[in-house]
């Protein structure tokens, strides 16, 4: 069923042109309750134009997109069946998806269905969502939303390892703590201390409810159709994206004989990703790409950004590696006062491996300096080693 299909109705015995024009009257209608636009004649008789989202991560295009056919079809685990759309720009190329949310939120009286739209990027990560034109979202007592409340919401969404993934519907509330409504004959219990604060004031059962709709269930679907129906002729948009979470989508998606091809891509969304995601990057990449200068030196050049775990793997790497470029390792002496303990090691490790390398003017006045600092912790290996090196 299309989004335009999605308000359409008939009485039975309507029939002729009169029949029609009701039927096409209720679509525009219900179109316009979904925050879409009448068709403008950019896109195609099948999509409708879609307005920018109250709410979305990062950047939203300057142009037009469209809502295609909602053919993607998922019943939830509440029974409730959800419809999903690609969005296209006015060529019909694909830009994410959208679907149109409509869903009980709570087994009581305390609160009103959840009404909203809500946008996926094309790796099926959250982008963004939209209210219903007068549908405001409310929370228990039917206390609408304000704008604190919007952005609460927008932050609990865009945040993939919130405390609300790892608990169940049953751990949202204190049992031992009670809330009684002003406004109806109904007893709930007070939120759990260790999710109020991810949570809207007041709509617990709704963040819990849209934050597992969007984050688990229906990105599920969406990654499935990109893989099944999209995927290899949309990798050349995704690896170029702005995006990170697009770009780390196709990266996982590569087999290992198509690394080789998209090395210099990995290492350029290593600093766009969260540390999480460069660990895994920098893990899937051929171990032959560490012994080139183009792998090294880029990536030393990052070093500041880069997470102690992060920042460990690559040290292993290349204490693994056959070639070495000094390059790389000028960089990293820049960095070298913020090592752990194991990191000096293994960059001091790094360098006796090539009496070139000690000689070189930049990394010995950086190992110095680094061990003359006032109150420097691992002093004591670094002038070790420069004595063993007679680099005093």
């Amino acid at each position: 069923m299309s989004f335009a299909e999605e308000g359409r109705s008939s009485r039975a015995g309507r029939a002729g042109n009169a029949g029609c024009r009701m039927i096409l009257l209720a679509s525009l209608a219900m179109l316009c309750s979904f925050s879409l636009c009448a068709h403008d004649g950019i896109g195609n008789a099948d999509t409708v134009r879609v307005r920018q989202p109250l709410k979305f991560n990062g950047r939203w295009p300057a142009s037009p997109l469209y809502a295609a056919d909602a053919s993607i079809r998922f019943e939830d685990t509440l029974g409730v069946v959800h419809r999903i759309g690609r969005l296209t720009d006015k060529n019909g190329a694909p830009e994410g998806y959208v679907s149109h949310i409509e869903t009980p939120v709570c087994s009581d009286t305390l609160c009103n269905l959840m009404d909203i739209r809500m946008f996926w990027s094309l790796s099926g990560s959250y982008w963004g969502y939209d209210t219903i034109p007068r549908k405001p979202l409310t929370k228990n007592d039917h206390i609408k939303f304000n704008e604190k409340d919007y952005e609460k919401l927008h932050e609990l969404l865009m945040d993939e390892q919130s405390i609300l993934r790892r608990r169940h519907k049953d751990d949202l509330f204190d049992k031992e703590a009670k809330r009684v409504s002003n406004v109806v004959d109904a007893v709930t219990g007070a939120t759990a201390k260790e999710v109020k604060e991810a949570v809207v004031d007041g709509a617990v059962y709704s963040s819990y409810t849209i934050y597992h709709l969007v984050h688990s269930q229906l990105a599920a679907v969406i990654r499935d159709d990109v893989r099944k129906n999209l995927l290899p002729g949309l990798a050349e948009k995704l690896i170029n994206s702005e995006r990170a979470d697009e770009r780390i989508f196709l990266i996982k998606e590569l087999e290992a004989g198509q690394l080789p091809a998209y090395t210099g891509k990995m290492i350029e969304t290593i600093p766009m990703a969260i540390p999480i995601d460069r660990l895994y990057i920098m893990k899937k990449l051929p171990s032959a790409s560490w012994n080139r200068k183009d792998v090294q030196v880029p990536v030393a050049e990052m070093a500041e950004l880069l997470d102690i775990h992060s920042l460990s793997h690559f040290l292993n790497q290349l204490k693994a590696a056959d070639t070495l470029h000094i390059e790389c390792l000028r960089k990293l002496s820049e960095r070298l006062p913020y090592f752990s303990v194991n990191q000096v090691r293994t960059y001091l490790s790094l360098l006796e491996r090539d009496p070139e390398f000690l000689k070189d003017p930049a990394i010995v006045k950086a190992v110095k300096e680094t061990a003359a600092g006032p109150g420097y912790q691992y002093r004591s290996y670094l002038e070790s080693f420069l004595a063993k090196n007679q680099l005093q």
